[in-house]
This record gives C-alpha cells, structure tokens and sequence, in this order.
C-alpha cells in the first residue's frame, strides 16, 4: 500500500459541475460565501413567509428572500462556507458587472470538500503515457491488475477561498484548495502500475513539459511595451520552474486549469481553434499558449501545481 501525499503549490480547483448564483445559491456576507441550503432555506421560508403556491414564485421572489434572510441564512440555512479573495470581492462591489456573478462549485459530498482518486488518477496517467489502468478488458483480463485508489478525507472549509482568473476570458470565479494546504490519498493496491516507472517518469515530465512551453511561448510574447497572456504565462511557469525539490518530491498539475501543456504525453504540443478577435486568427488551429491563471499578491499563478511524495506503508 502506499500513500500520496500532496501540498498545494498554487490553487487546486476540480469542479463538480454545478454553477452557483449569487442571491440564489450562495450570499456573502463579510468576505464570507455561504451556500445556502435550500432544505434549510424553504422551511424558514415557511415559517417566515406566507406563500401563495397558487401564484408563479420566480427567481426575483427568492433573491429577495435571500436579501431579507441573509443573517437568518448565516446562522440558520447554508451548508458551507468559504473565504473570498479580493479580485472576487472586487467583482462583486463593480457596478457594472452584469450577471449572476457565477461561483462553479468545488466537488464536495453533501457540503463537504474533498479530492476524488479519478482526479489524481487521471494525472498519472498522463504522466506514465497510459490510456487506462487495471484490468484490461478481453481473455486476458486478470483480477491481480485491479487498483484500488482512494479519495481524500474531507478537507476543512477554511482551506477554501473563491478566487477570480484574470488573464483569459471569460473570467470564471471558481472554489480552490488555497496554496499551501496538504492532502492525502492512498493507493490500496497498485495491482500493474510499476511504483518505479512512475517515480521515473514524474521526474521527468512536468519539468519536460515547462521546459517545451518556455521554448515555445517565445513567438507569442509581446513586441510592445504591454504585455499580454503569453508574456504571463512565461513569468508564472519560470515561476515555478525555480521551485527546488529533494529527490523524494514530484511536481504535478492536477485539476483544472492547469493548461493544456500538462495534460499531454511526449512533448506533443496541443492545438486548439483561436478564439481571437482577429478574424485572421479566429478558428485557426494554434499551438496552445496560454492558461487560466489568478492574481495573487500582484503575481498571476496558475492553477493546480502540487508537490507528490509517494510513501510506501
């Protein structure tokens, strides 16, 4: 058996699929979120509120539930609550933001965070070249090559804060692990994944891989005074090319957002559509060159770096 065991680098975002809106699902209140539970929240409705069902209740109906309750939601119905960072606290006080001002949710379990083997596994992979991992389907199959991965504890709230990317659009407010925060997961049984390869080969690839992008960025940079993303993207990945590690410590990229650049095996340099304005560039296929990032203490960090150590039990 064996037990990884990750720091955060910058934030780990990993997303369950659910958008929340302010007002609707989640209030904040002294640079605190609070995602409202809606169990919770309908039966103080009905304690407080004399409902007409026979009537439409709309969204503008339960936002202003949400604005006349908030202090009774604070004590009384939310399942979570996180910190929020100043460049999400900067959206919400700018007047001229429109929307719901979206949050997309950390995966959690009934309001309680943690990181799912599927993500990490995911990872691994990438890094060791493989499509799967286990049993292999056909005559062949062996029930000796099952692995068995296991999720992480559930993580504390004040682990979490919302933080807002900046440098590529559309900007997205997501929940993240915050930098500096530990988590484990153990691998119960390996069954054909060499432990060996894997150390080997997490060695090698992410600096591999923040090597090819600084080689490559170079013709995306800015000519002019301004910089732009690619000027960025090169500062946050030198960044953590400094980092130091001792030989029992790997760098990986896990979750979202970490780019393109780290999702792929064998240096092969990932292309999307541009979605630059220019219609020149729009729809052409380009190397990928750029990440979603945040601000942090004036620097932009890109998401989901993280220090491994594999511990053998």
């Amino acid at each position: 058996m064996y037990k990884l065991k990750f720091t955060t680098i910058t934030p780990l975002h990993i997303s369950n699929g659910e958008t929340l809106d302010q007002h609707f699902h989640y209030t904040v209140f002294n640079d605190e979120l609070y995602r409202i539970d809606h169990s919770k929240f309908a039966k103080l409705l009905a304690k407080k509120e004399n409902i007409d069902f026979t009537q439409d209740i709309t969204t503008k109906t339960i936002e202003s539930w949400v604005h006349k309750y908030q202090l009774t939601i604070i004590d009384e119905a939310f399942s979570y609550s996180v910190r929020i960072h100043p460049t999400f606290k900067s959206h919400l006080e700018n007047k001229r933001a429109t929307g719901k001002r979206q949050v997309v949710e950390f995966i959690n379990s009934n309001g309680k965070f943690y990181v799912p083997a599927s993500s990490v596994k995911g990872a691994l992979l990438t890094v060791m070249g493989l499509e799967t991992s286990g049993i292999q389907a056909g005559p062949n199959a062996n029930i000796k090559d099952k692995i068995v991965f296991y999720d992480s504890d559930f993580l504390s709230f004040d682990s979490f804060m919302v933080y807002r990317t900046e440098n590529r659009p559309p900007a997205n407010n997501l929940i993240c692990l915050a930098s500096n925060k530990k988590f484990e997961m153990k691998l119960l049984k390996n069954g054909n994944l060499s432990i060996n390869e894997l150390r080997n080969k997490l060695s090698d690839y992410s600096n591999t891989q923040i090597k090819l992008a600084l080689e490559n960025i170079v013709k995306y940079k800015s000519r002019k005074d301004q910089l732009k993303g690619a000027d960025h993207f090169e500062k946050a990945l030198e960044e953590i090319d400094r980092i130091k590690f001792n030989e029992k410590e790997y760098l990986i990229n896990i979750g979202y957002g970490g780019g393109s650049w780290f999702k792929v095996f064998e240096n092969i340099i990932p292309k999307f559509k541009s979605k630059s304005p220019n219609p020149r560039r729009r729809g052409k296929l380009e190397e990928a060159h750029t990440t979603y990032s945040i601000l942090i203490n004036n620097s932009l960090k890109h998401l989901g770096w993280c220090k491994l150590e594999i511990e053998e039990l």
